[in-house]
């Protein structure tokens, strides 16, 4: 078997490398055999968990007691918390870097999320995540949202790397009833796709629930001959619609568990975070019956920042960090993520290094054992030694976003970053601190005996105790040495000291000028290459009344 396979590996290095890299993850999956030994060198499964508008401070290993999240906190815990995890201010940018593992710059999709009817999306000369996975012999699914472009069916989810796709296409929708009224229209947004097989699903689910339990079929049923890549993209924690209403799933149980925030819309909020917490206990449980845990790389991030004020407030918290979604301050820009797994050789540490979600698609394709080497002119770097080992990052600077239209771009080099940002909100919002007499106190039984952490306990050796969760929530949690909590750098050029003032108080623009030009070359140089935003206008033919109210693919599959 293993001669045969070697004369295939030889026949497919001409001429096509992707088929290449195919043909050795096909003979790395088998089990070779010498002697009497067996040893099985499947590539790991992996689980992305990707949370919408969740703020920094609205998970409680960052340090606030007022949201309880002990199944997130679990996996914080015992794998790897990301303190400089660096995202896009709004949601279809940090998707797009997430799939492509560039800088949204170069596919002109830098800019506004994505409308419904919206004739635009990643351009397709681009390969995405789930399709490199899919070569390295992976089944690959999305469950939840996509917002990446759907105007022809090649831009939807099953033709760009997915193999099966239960979600909506829009950026948000109701979370019992999935309709969204954008653009003046009122339309049904949940799809099933398996390949080019497509049903519009009609479910009246709390979306949270819907998700999950979509996730526990696929890896109650998964063929483990196979690594699976599962992404479940959540509608929680983003407001349902344009008048920022957030839907529970039971009210009395929200005033029962969380009855003691006495500021009735955060309480609806972190009813809506505790339920995606309670979501991130069952993928891991489930995970764990099926015997898939012990090699499997679950990662959770956050999307952007919370909105804590303004369009599609959300009442999230980004304490301290200044700013919110939409923003290039910490509070839009650096999101709350953490990344589990038995192949992790370092568990239970707070990683400080630069980290962008770029640099997911070659970290995972190489976790997956694919050679990042491969992978060309991606602005994302391979990170996995950092994570697996605590190899020094050779990330030292990011490109934060360049939006042209609204004269915003920041950049990190070193130390320093450099922001320049002209939207309303970009003050400091202390009134969730997430701490307070009347919030009990943080209980780290309960992050013990919770889902995630009983199912990681069956296949982990690293011991997690109390002493070890209280250093690691300390050292995770963000203080601002300023009292005076306020900036006079506003809606023009600042600079900040990111690692010594992470709450950007003290501008030192004017004290270190030669550093704010060297940044601005910076920034500059990515100008070249740098495409148009492609932002349309909405197109009417994609309206969903032409659709039996529902919001689908409108235009021909040859369109460019």
């Amino acid at each position: 078997m293993i001669l045969s396979l070697t004369k295939e590996l030889v026949k497919a290095m001409k001429p096509n490398n992707m088929r290449f890299v195919s043909a050795l993850t096909v003979l790395s999956a088998v089990c070779l055999c010498f002697g009497s030994t067996c040893t099985s060198v499947q590539p790991p499964n992996i689980v992305v968990i990707i949370a919408d508008d969740l703020g920094w401070n609205d998970v409680s290993f960052h340090g606030a007691d007022e949201i309880p999240t002990p199944n997130i906190d679990a996996l914080a815990y015992n794998g790897v918390i990301l303190n400089r995890h660096y995202v896009l201010p709004v949601c279809t940018p940090s998707r797009i870097a997430f799939l492509t593992g560039k800088y949204p710059i170069r596919t002109g999709m830098q800019g506004y999320p994505l409308r419904g009817a919206e004739p635009r999306g990643i351009p397709l000369n681009n390969t995405l995540l789930p399709e490199y996975l899919r070569r390295l012999g992976y089944t690959t699914h999305l469950v939840g949202k996509w917002h990446v472009g759907y105007h022809t069916r090649n831009y939807g989810p099953t033709r760009r790397g997915f193999d099966t796709f239960l979600g909506y296409y829009t950026g948000m929708i109701e979370y019992f009833n999935h309709t969204i009224y954008e653009s003046g229209q009122l339309g049904y947004d949940l799809h099933r796709s398996v390949g080019d097989n497509h049903t519009v699903e009609y479910r009246y689910d709390y979306m949270t629930d819907l998700v999950t339990n979509e996730a526990e079929s696929i890896i109650s049923s998964h063929n483990t001959d196979k690594p699976m890549y599962l992404q479940l993209a959540h509608l929680a924690a983003h407001a349902s619609n344009a008048e920022s209403v957030m839907e529970v799933r039971n009210r009395k149980e929200t005033k029962a568990t969380l009855g003691y925030i006495e500021d009735f819309n955060r309480r609806k909020y972190a009813s809506v975070v505790a339920t995606l917490d309670e979501s991130v206990g069952r993928v891991v449980d489930a995970l764990k019956k099926k015997d898939m845990l012990k090699n499997t790389i679950i990662l959770f991030m956050s999307d952007n920042g919370a909105q804590t004020e303004g369009y599609l407030e959300n009442y999230g918290s980004n304490y301290p960090l200044r700013g919110v979604k939409f923003t290039l301050f910490e509070g839009g820009i650096r999101g709350a993520a953490c990344i589990y797994s038995p192949l992790i050789q370092r568990p239970s540490r707070v990683s400080t290094r630069l980290f962008h979600i770029a640099d997911w698609l070659p970290t995972l394709y190489s976790a997956a054992g694919g050679n990042s080497s491969d992978l060309q002119q991606l602005d994302g770097i391979d990170q996995w030694p950092v994570i697996k080992t605590a190899k020094t990052g050779e990330r030292t600077s990011v490109l934060l976003n360049i939006w042209e239209s609204q004269n915003n771009e920041a950049a990190i080099v070193g130390r320093y970053k450099l922001v320049r940002d002209t939207s309303d909100y970009q003050k400091h919002y202390d009134y969730y601190s997430g701490n307070g007499p009347s919030y009990p106190k943080y209980n780290m039984t309960k992050v013990l005996t919770s889902p995630a952490a009983t199912a990681i306990a069956s296949v982990s050796t690293n011991k997690l105790t109390t002493t070890k969760i209280k250093a690691l929530r300390k050292r995770a949690t963000i203080v601002c040495k300023n009292s005076t909590y306020s900036s006079s750098c506003t809606n023009r050029t600042c600079l900040f000291d990111i690692y010594k003032d992470p709450c950007e108080i003290t501008d030192l623009s004017l004290k270190y000028s030669k550093i704010v030009k060297k940044l601005s070359v910076f920034i500059d140089s990515y100008k070249s290459v740098l495409m148009k935003e492609l932002n349309t206008d909405v197109d009417p033919a994609g309206f969903p009344y032409h659709f039996n109210n529902t919001w689908m693919p409108w235009l021909p599959d040859d369109y460019q």
